[in-house]
């Protein structure tokens, strides 16, 4: 095993959102966009926005190398994933959509997940994943013994969750509507979320390298407080390793 290189620092960083809006200033949520609650009808929605988010700033989504299964599969194991017995971040029921106007009614732009670490961070979606592999409903082909090999190398830079976190994950915004607000809103909701059930701060993953992402996470109060970085990672994923940013709250 090659080894891991953990760094902790103070700073500001980003998350793993294809976001492609590099002003400096923070953009005001667009008063026409509504967020609600994900709906079963969402669920295509909803896996285009995971695929979108996990390829950050890469060529490929960072599924695709952890699960060893090509785009097609890797989106019947997220569809499946999504609607599984037990929740976690990747769960239909932890998504929260962006709508804004559009001529035919309401229509989704973005979306992200708002849940509880301690309950359905890593540790439940692996469990989940480990459970599904057992049964005739997991999609995938590859064998899940090189899959846990793949896990392994990824939490060996995976930041250990905050203490009294809120988490945000899989956040993305289809492109036209990048930089007008929607971030925002879908954030500004998911933090109002955490604070009225008594989180202490709010804590978000971003892959390093995806300067563009970090920049939006710095602009709404976001900091470095762990920077993992790791040679296997990288040849495995693509990016040198993660970040944990987080947020107090005030």
């Amino acid at each position: 095993m090659q080894s891991t290189q953990r760094t902790r620092a103070s700073g500001n960083s980003g998350n793993a959102m294809n976001s492609r809006n590099s002003r400096n200033s923070r953009t005001s949520p667009d008063p026409a966009v509504t967020v609600r609650p994900a709906v079963p009808a969402d669920l295509d929605f909803v896996v285009q926005v995971m695929e979108t988010a996990a390829t950050s700033h890469l060529d490929r989504c960072c599924w695709e190398p952890l699960l060893g299964e090509r785009t097609e599969v890797t989106r019947k194991i997220l569809r499946t994933l999504a609607l599984s017995p037990r929740t976690h971040w990747c769960h239909l029921s932890r998504f929260w959509v962006a709508e804004a106007p559009g001529d035919a009614g309401p229509r989704p732009v973005g979306a992200l997940a708002a849940y509880d670490p301690a309950t359905d961070g890593h540790a439940a979606i692996g469990e989940q994943c480990a459970a599904l592999a057992a049964t005739a409903d997991w999609p995938g082909t590859a064998a899940f013994e090189d899959v846990y090999e793949r896990q392994q190398i990824f939490e060996s830079c995976l930041p250990a969750d905050y203490a009294g976190s809120w988490g945000i994950e899989n956040v993305a915004v289809v492109p036209e509507f990048r930089g007008t607000g929607v971030v925002e809103a879908l954030l500004d909701h998911a933090l109002d979320l955490g604070r009225e059930q008594g989180y202490a701060c709010a804590q978000v993953l971003c892959l390093n390298g995806n300067a563009r992402a970090q920049r939006t996470w710095e602009r709404a109060g976001f900091e470095v407080r762990a920077d993992y970085r790791g040679r296997e990672f990288e040849a495995l994923m693509g990016a040198p390793g993660l970040k944990l940013l987080v947020r107090e709250y005030a």
